[in-house]
């Protein structure tokens, strides 16, 4: 046989087997999904259709080839992961979720009688029974369809689109299945793109709030934005169901605040919305955290976010400090940020539903997953940081120094606007220069063994309302700076506020030269190496 004469037997073959098909063809089905266009990787309940859009689902569609006899059939869908939701049907009851169960609805024509879908947790499968129509009865004329609705999924841990794979249990009833695999979530991203420091373009950035060790507060504002991690990770309970009846929860996120000393509150407020569009209502279920109340549950209503923009949140927040707060230690007030409610997918504890959906926890729940940790309040230290540019101390010139502690002053405390009256030490920190460029380092902490110069307490430090004086040659000798002569610059560090400083260069005969001595904004909350640099200044 020639190879020409193969290929024609071949082809003869498949037209007859299609002929063969067609014949027996009588009902074609087809699946057409409306897929979820994103879902939260850590949704233990993701849903599997169009969110906030009643009836969404898997279409199944019959188109009559020929009248012919049916015989009854099982459409068997399976699922990428555990099947976390349940028809009314189902036992143990209430379905769940009670307001948006997997049903079956618009049934129509050769499915009309179509109805009760079978949830099959083993296999993570729906079996949807097809209704026979017998030869005696006159067989099948009709086309149809049914919308398969509420199914949701375990996504924790998934990643990419998402796919269900069709299957009839037999081949030899005239149903013939035409579509095997549909696409029922086409992404999976995370709920929080993103948390930091600062407010939407609209909105006001007060940075990181900042509280001195000495219970005042130099910046009682701070703000945070928070971004959606895709258009549609954030909904309401409405949003979250196929119904229009809401679920349980919906989306929430929950902030959790780190290092509250006892008699710090922070109030809370948030705003948020697309670049265009304003949530109408966002949710604050603790606008007061304080040490023994740290976490706080945004979520969404009325309108809710958008399903097809970004989102972003912001809150401002504002800080009360108490007269007895426990900030007299340097740290920080920092928060994570997780999706809410946090639970699991299936039962794992009770015997008689092991393994099968739960809503005890409401619905949706989300594994833990945390973004952060935000530092929104810096407690720093009570001090003042000086920079004097030029000292000497070289043949007979020297460099006279003063630090006054203004800490004392006439305005009557706080009540009346004055300063905290503190004593502190001082800590000098020498720059020297040579002939050919930088010298090594070295500092000088005042102690009680450690106190040159005048105006400075027994224990080193430096009484409110008191001004300290010292000669850079009295400063040298008790630092581990090399001896000899000294030409730099000098940081100077006092463990108080309101510090100002003064420095003269002489040779106490004939020559004097003022040194500026400059003020900066406490280094850990305002970096000399940011952008825009700290302000230096002769006051502060």
């Amino acid at each position: 046989m020639t190879l020409k004469s193969k290929m024609m037997a071949v082809l003869t073959v498949l037209v007859l087997f299609a002929m063969a098909t067609s014949a027996f063809a009588q009902v074609s089905i087809t699946l057409i999904p409306d897929p979820s266009s994103g879902e939260i990787q850590t949704n233990n309940n993701a849903q599997t259709a169009s969110p906030g859009v009643s009836g969404a689902g898997i279409l199944v569609s019959g188109a009559l080839i020929a009248n012919s006899p049916l015989t009854t059939t099982t459409l068997r869908i399976t699922y990428p992961s555990p099947i976390t939701s349940s028809p009314s049907t189902f036992t143990p009851a209430p379905s769940i979720p009670t307001n948006d169960p997997i049903r079956i609805e618009g049934a129509t024509g050769v499915f009309a009688n179509v109805s009760n879908p079978v949830l099959n947790t083993t296999n993570s499968r729906i079996e949807i029974q097809l209704t026979a129509f017998p030869a005696s009865t006159g067989g099948n004329t009709q086309s149809g369809s049914f919308r398969l609705v509420g199914v949701r999924i375990d996504a924790n841990g998934k990643s990419g689109a998402q796919t269900a794979t069709a299957a009839l249990d037999s081949s030899a009833n005239n149903y013939i299945l035409q579509t095997t695999s549909v696409t029922v979530i086409s992404a999976i991203g995370p709920g929080i793109g993103s948390m930091s420091v600062g407010a939407r373009p609209n909105g006001t950035n007060n940075a990181t709030a900042t509280i001195f060790t000495d219970r005042t507060v130099p910046d009682n504002l701070g703000s945070l934005i928070i971004t959606e991690g895709f258009a549609s990770a954030w909904r309401t309970a409405t949003q979250s169901s196929n119904s229009g009846t809401p679920v349980t929860n919906g989306t929430q996120i929950r902030l959790t605040f780190n290092g509250v000393p006892a008699g710090v509150t922070i109030a809370l407020t948030a705003t948020g919305g697309t670049a265009t569009t304003n949530f109408s209502t966002i949710n604050v279920s603790n606008s007061a955290v304080t040490a023994s109340a740290t976490t706080t549950i945004i979520s969404f209503s009325g309108n809710g976010p958008s399903l097809t923009q970004l989102d972003t949140l912001e809150l401002q927040a504002t800080l009360t400090v108490a007269s007895s707060a426990a900030v007299t230690t340097a740290g920080s007030i920092t928060v994570t940020a997780t999706m809410y409610p946090i639970g699991e997918a299936l039962n794992n504890t009770t015997s008689t539903a092991l393994g099968l959906p739960r809503q005890d926890q409401g619905y949706p729940t989300f594994t833990q997953s945390d973004i952060g940790p935000v530092t929104l309040v810096n407690i720093v230290p009570a001090s003042t940081t000086m920079l004097i540019p030029l000292v000497e101390k070289v043949g007979v010139f020297d460099t006279g120094i003063s630090i006054a502690n203004t800490t004392a002053d006439p305005f009557g405390g706080t009540a009346g606007g004055g300063a905290v009256a503190t004593a502190g030490t001082l800590r000098f920190d020498f720059f020297p220069s040579t002939a050919t460029g930088v010298g090594t380092a070295c500092f000088l902490q005042t102690s009680a063994t450690s106190r040159p110069g005048v105006g400075i307490a027994s224990d080193g430090t430096v009484p409110a309302g008191a001004t300290y004086l010292a000669l850079l040659s009295q400063l040298l000798p008790l630092s581990n700076c090399a001896t000899g002569d000294f030409f730099g610059y000098i940081f100077v560090t006092a463990n108080f506020l309101n510090a100002h400083g003064q420095a003269t260069i002489s040779d106490f005969r004939t020559y004097s030269l003022a040194t500026n001595v400059l003020v900066l904004p406490p280094p850990s909350t305002s970096p000399r190496s940011a952008p825009t640099g700290s302000a230096e200044r002769l006051d502060f």
